[in-house]
């Protein structure tokens, strides 16, 4: 769904001049010079929601004096609103208002007042916002701190996150593996956990996209590495392979290249890397390496994400690096990653992305989450970058979306609608519009925010299902919340 934004504002041409202003009678009227913008600027409001307050322009003659009878005429270049009036004139202050509906899609609306008599035309911003709410679950993992999630069908999975336990009697060897199923509704209930005896994180884990593989990347132990499990039955994952990685592996994103399944993996700082595993043989108990790809050990690798055989690394400090992995832009292949660029994040903490393709096809944008020092339960920082990628060998970083006192984890998309949904640690979840042009500042884009957990709020992970999004919080377990409606 197209949208305005102020970026492309000077694009817009001038309203043709209709008249000019005059009085009555014998009287010399006063000429305006001059119209700008008094109040109502910036609003936020929910769809289809009157503005809390009027928009207000000013009209001054070239001493600055009220002009008073001016013609205003109201129009809207995007948004889907509508002022109260198309035309008003301006009082004995020089001042003329409108009321102005929001409309009926998430995120900008523009509003513009023209001066009739002059090319003098301003423009309004407000968003349209929306809200989230919890629907079931939470409370739910109170064992362990949670980690990551994924959500597959009728269940969903989450890690965890150190071995100690977070209450007395409960088993503390071993990173683990909630398991959730979802009821009709989507609600989930938890069920079994499995115990990987050896380790102490689990920081990451996948559904394969046909259902038949839970993959999880694990770290911290004596037996630190990949993890396979067969999902003929969801409610009981089986085990069936590993493949033992010396200082462990953060991270895990699965992708299919050339009619295989890989996992791209993250070697912990100690000795860091890429490391590509191919999971085509996991029918026969195997996980075979690929390719081991060293990075720099400026901390070192953190997240992948991978699509249309491009491994988009988030390498912390060094920045992002793109490798052609069956692309075909350079000759790379999951056995002979190619690099193609390297691009530094403002502040470093690269941490992960997510690749946008938007409706229209572009693919211009990767948003980088920026994950800055915090305390779990109370704290985090960094911001989201935005990277123009349209020219791969040459990234450029555009904008930023910033909250004062958090910072982001992990992200989802919708990429229809154009929305970011991010686990943004004690700030909760932040639903963000990514639509049109992206530059600067784009903090005022926020289109609903909410801090579910029970208690304080720490979110990990999200992930958009349907109509729902569930998150994940290190406190407070699996979540079903609403996504933003249609």
């Amino acid at each position: 769904m197209p949208r305005y934004h102020s970026t492309a504002l000077s694009a817009l041409t001038a309203l043709t001049v209709l008249s000019a202003c005059g009085g009555s009678g014998g009287e010399t009227p006063v000429a305006p010079a001059g119209l700008s913008k008094l109040s109502g600027d910036q609003q936020h409001g929910f769809r289809n929601t009157a503005l809390a307050q009027d928009l207000v322009v000013q009209v001054n003659s070239e001493t600055q004096a009220p002009v008073s009878g001016a013609t205003i005429h109201w129009f809207v270049p995007s948004g889907g609103g509508a002022p109260s009036a198309t035309t008003a004139t301006t009082n004995d202050l020089g001042q003329a208002r409108v009321q102005y509906q929001l409309g009926g899609t998430y995120g900008l609306n523009v509003i513009g007042a023209a001066l009739e008599g002059s090319a003098d035309t301003v423009y309004f911003q407000a968003m349209a916002v929306g809200s989230m709410t919890r629907v079931a679950g939470g409370n739910n993992v109170a064992e362990r701190f949670s980690s990551d999630l994924t959500v597959h069908g009728d269940y969903a999975y989450t890690g965890s996150w150190n071995w100690y336990p977070r209450t007395q009697g409960v088993d503390t060897l071993g990173a683990s593996i909630a398991i959730f199923h979802l009821d009709a509704s989507g609600a989930p209930t938890r069920g079994d956990s499995i115990v990987i005896p050896g380790t102490t994180t689990l920081s990451d884990l996948q559904v394969s996209d046909d259902g038949k593989w839970l993959i999880a990347s694990v770290e911290g132990g004596s037996l630190d590495g990949l993890y396979a499990y067969d999902l003929t039955d969801p409610a009981h994952p089986a085990f069936v392979a590993r493949y033992l990685v010396d200082t462990g592996l953060h991270t895990s994103q699965l992708a299919t290249i050339g009619g295989k399944l890989y996992a791209f993996t993250a070697k912990n700082p100690g000795s860091p890397a890429l490391i590509i595993f191919d999971l085509s043989q996991l029918a026969a108990d195997t996980i075979i390496k690929s390719a081991q790809v060293p990075i720099p050990a400026n901390y070192g690798l953190h997240d992948s994400f991978v699509r249309d055989g491009l491994a988009f690394e988030f390498a912390w400090n060094t920045g992002v690096m793109i490798y052609d992995v069956g692309n075909g832009m350079s000759g790379g292949s999951p056995t002979n990653p190619v690099l193609i660029s390297t691009t530094p994040t403002s502040g470093g903490e690269a941490h992960n992305g997510w690749w946008f393709w938007g409706p229209g096809g572009s693919k211009q944008y990767l948003f980088v989450g920026q994950e800055g020092p915090g305390s779990i339960g109370s704290s985090s920082t960094g911001d989201i970058h935005v990277l123009d990628v349209s020219n791969l060998a040459s990234p450029r970083e555009v904008a930023f979306f910033h909250i004062d006192g958090a910072g982001p984890h992990n992200f989802w998309m919708d990429e229809t609608r154009q929305i970011l949904y991010a686990a943004y640690y004690n700030a909760g979840v932040v639903a963000i519009d990514v639509s049109g042009t992206l530059s600067g500042d784009i903090s005022n884009r926020a289109l609903a925010r909410i801090q579910p957990g029970f208690g304080n709020t720490y979110t990990w992970g999200v992930q958009l299902v349907g109509s729902s999004v569930y998150d994940v919080d290190m406190l407070d377990g699996l979540r079903q919340l609403t996504a933003l409606a249609p």
